[in-house]
C-alpha cells in the first residue's frame, strides 16, 4: 500500500524538482483511505473486542449497586402543609422558589444529610476520611424529582438494597421531623406567651380585689345603683371584648403574617372594639339605661370602677385560660403534612452497572480507537515516505540521534 496516496499533502503548494513549477496540493484519496481501513480490518476489531472484554469484566467485578424510591405527597390544600413554609419564609422573599420545591431543596441540604450520615453511619459505609466527602456521595446517590401534582420522588442508590430503601424512607421521616420541630416551635411559643400573660392578669385580679376590699371597709359597702350598674357594666365588657381580641391578635402574629385571614380579621375586630369603648368613654348616653355615667357622684362612681376592675379581670382570665388550654391541646398533637403514597422497598434487581449498554458502548469507542490509530499511522508513514518531507525527516533524526 502506498501511503503517500492517502496523504493530504503540503497545505500550501510544492515547487517540482524537475521543471521548479509549484504543484497543487494533493487531497486525500477515499478509496485508498477505505481499502487501509479494509487492510486493518482484524486489527480495528480487535480494538473494539479488547474494550468490549475489558468493560465486560468492570461491569461483572464492579460493586453493583440497588435503587429504591418512595413517593410522598403534600396536599396544597392543607393548612398544616403550610406551616413549614410560612416558617422559612416568614415576613421574607421566597428565596427557594416557594411551594412544592421548597420541599425539595429541604430535603437535598445540608442538615438532612448529616442527620442521615450520622443515623446510617454512611462514612464508615462509604470509606471516607471527612464529612464533606460523605456529603458529596450521598448527594450524588440521591435524587429527588418534583411533580405539578404535589407528589415528590426520593430514589436513592446504594451497594445494599435495604439500605437504600432505608435511606429514601429516611428522607420522608426527616422531612415529616423537621416540619413538626418547627411547628412545636410556633404553638409553643404561643403557649408560653398566654401562660405569661395569665400571670400578669392573675396579679391585677388580686390587686383589684384588695383594692376594692379597702374601698368597701372605707365607704361601710355601698353597693352601686342599678341604672349605672347596667351602664358600666356595658363598658367593662367592651373592655374584656377589647382585650381579649388584642391578645388573641398578639398570639396569631407569632406563628403567622400580617396576610393570614385570621390575622386580618382579628385586626378588624380590635379596630371596631376600640372604636366603641372610645364612644363608652367619652361619657355618651349608654343605649342601655339611657345615663351618662358623667352625672355619677364621685364616691358611688369609685365603687363602681373598683367592682368593673374586679369582674374585668376575672372575665380576662377566664378567657386567658381557655386560650391557655387550646394552646396546650394544639401542642399536644402531631402535625403531619406528608403522607407517604408508596413507601421504599428492597430492590431485587441492580440498576447499576448497566451491563449490555456499557459493553456496547465500550465496543463501539474501541473500534473508533483502531480506526484512529490505524489513520495515524498510515499519515505519519506517508509523511515520512513522502520526497517532499525527506530533509525535514534526516534532520529529525539527526536530533534524536544526538540527543
Amino acid at each position: 500500500m502506498n501511503y503517500d496516496s492517502i496523504s493530504d499533502g503540503q497545505t500550501a503548494s510544492t515547487p517540482d524538482p524537475d521543471t521548479g513549477t509549484a504543484e497543487p496540493p494533493r487531497e486525500v484519496d477515499l478509496v485508498a483511505y477505505a481499502l487501509l481501513l479494509i487492510r486493518h480490518l482484524r486489527f480495528i476489531l480487535a480494538c473494539g473486542f479488547t474494550a468490549a472484554v475489558l468493560m465486560a469484566i468492570f461491569v461483572l467485578v464492579a460493586k453493583p449497586r440497588f435503587s429504591a424510591t418512595a413517593v410522598m405527597v403534600l396536599p396544597q390544600n392543607n393548612d398544616k402543609a403550610s406551616a413549614l413554609q410560612a416558617q422559612l419564609t416568614s415576613a421574607t422573599a421566597d428565596l427557594l422558589g416557594g411551594g412544592i420545591e421548597l420541599y425539595a431543596d429541604i430535603l437535598q441540604s445540608r442538615s438532612v444529610a448529616d442527620t442521615l450520615i450520622q443515623q446510617f453511619d454512611l462514612q464508615h459505609e462509604y470509606h471516607t476520611k471527612d464529612q464533606q466527602a460523605t456529603e458529596l456521595i450521598l448527594a450524588a446517590m440521591t435524587k429527588v424529582e418534583v411533580q405539578r401534582e404535589g407528589l415528590i420522588r426520593v430514589t436513592v442508590q446504594d451497594a445494599e438494597p435495604q439500605r437504600a430503601a432505608d435511606l429514601a424512607n429516611a428522607y420522608v421521616q426527616q422531612l415529616d421531623v423537621l416540619n413538626h420541630k418547627l411547628v412545636l416551635t410556633s404553638v409553643g411559643e404561643r403557649r408560653f406567651y398566654l401562660e405569661a400573660e395569665m400571670t400578669k392578669e392573675k396579679d391585677k385580679l388580686a390587686d383589684a380585689e384588695v383594692a376594692l376590699k379597702q374601698h368597701q371597709e372605707t365607704t361601710s359597702g355601698l353597693p352601686p345603683e342599678a341604672q349605672v350598674s347596667a351602664a358600666l357594666s356595658a363598658l367593662e365588657a367592651t373592655r374584656v371584648q377589647l382585650r381579649s381580641a388584642q391578645i388573641r391578635l398578639e398570639a396569631l402574629l407569632i406563628g403567622e403574617t400580617d396576610a393570614n385571614p385570621d390575622v386580618v380579621r382579628a385586626r378588624r375586630e380590635v379596630e371596631g372594639l376600640t372604636a366603641q369603648l372610645e364612644q363608652l368613654e367619652r361619657g355618651t348616653t349608654s343605649a342601655v339605661t339611657g345615663t351618662p355615667t358623667t352625672q355619677v357622684p364621685a364616691q358611688l362612681l369609685d365603687y363602681t370602677r373598683l367592682l368593673r376592675e374586679v369582674k374585668f379581670h376575672e372575665s380576662l382570665f377566664e378567657l386567658l385560660e381557655k386560650q391557655f388550654e387550646e394552646a396546650q391541646l394544639e401542642e399536644s398533637k402531631t402535625p403531619s403534612i406528608v403522607q407517604v403514597l408508596d413507601p421504599a422497598v428492597p430492590a431485587k434487581h441492580k440498576t447499576w452497572p448497566p451491563r449490555t449498554l456499557y459493553t456496547l458502548l465500550a465496543m463501539i469507542v474501541g473500534l473508533f480507537l483502531g480506526v484512529f490509530v490505524v489513520s495515524l499511522r498510515a499519515f505519519v508513514m506517508a509523511y515520512v515516505h513522502s520526497p517532499q518531507n525527506a530533509g525535514q525527516v534526516e534532520r529529525i533524526r539527526q536530533l534524536y540521534r544526538r540527543g
